[in-house]
């Protein structure tokens, strides 16, 4: 059986969201500046992330792989959902997502490796994968907000567009909310204050000024990678 090299730490799903309509995404590096056209399938993946080198006896080097893939499937059909307007009551497929997005990254690790390099030094690939999902999955219910609303950009701002990165929620120090870009022209709202508890989700038009905001909140946040569906990034 042939093995799949290409995984995606940013899935395809998410990142197709954000191609133009010629199916374009442009990336930016924001550690050396250049700016490179692609698409969903050649951006945010390494050869063989999720890929176990030496599997217990039961498990398929690639059983990481594909277990991440079915969470992905999921997450990708509560995404469909929200931006029908039906907003499902359980998004925790997408919560899961999220959290894997967030956890098992090159970004993360380096900087793990950076900060404790005398715990991680003896650490093998495996067991590096092992904690990766081991963290995201334990994390996983923490991305399931108490109240949740679509942002949108409405046809009078054509021009407009939501950027993502390879560190998409945007999350705030002394406030119980995050930002997740969904697509181009979409953007969730999640409230974790329980005040919200009991809101009925729905969706909200963004004006200019919270889109540049919110823009400039994904770069500041991005860790490595900016995506966008033109070549500029302002």
């Amino acid at each position: 059986m042939q093995l799949t090299k290409r995984h995606h730490y940013t899935p395809r799903y998410y990142l197709k969201r954000f191609e133009n309509a010629d199916g374009a995404l442009w990336r930016l590096d924001t550690e050396t500046g250049q700016i490179a056209k692609g698409n969903n399938e050649r951006f945010g993946f390494k050869n063989n992330w999720n890929r176990l080198r030496n599997p217990p006896f039961g498990y398929a080097p690639d059983w990481a792989e594909r277990q991440i893939a079915q969470i992905d499937g999921h997450a990708s059909a509560v995404i469909a959902e929200i931006l029908a307007g039906n907003f499902p009551k359980d998004i925790g497929a997408l919560a899961a997502a999220i959290s894997f997005m967030l956890y098992n990254q090159p970004r993360l690790m380096r900087e793990i490796d950076a900060t404790h390099a005398a715990e991680t030094a003896h650490w093998t690939e495996d067991h590096r994968l092992i904690v990766k999902l081991r963290t995201a999955i334990d994390n996983a219910k923490s991305y399931i907000p108490l109240y949740y609303a679509l942002k949108f950009i409405g046809d009078d701002l054509e021009g407009a567009r939501f950027l993502t990165s390879s560190n998409p929620v945007i999350d705030f120090e002394n406030k119980p909310t995050m930002f997740l870009p969904l697509s181009s022209r979409h953007c969730l709202f999640m409230s974790f204050d329980p005040a919200h508890e009991h809101f009925r989700p729905g969706t909200i038009a963004c004006d200019a000024p919270l889109i540049a905001e919110i823009n400039k909140l994904t770069v500041r946040n991005s860790w490595h990678y900016v995506y966008s569906s033109t070549p500029d990034f302002d």
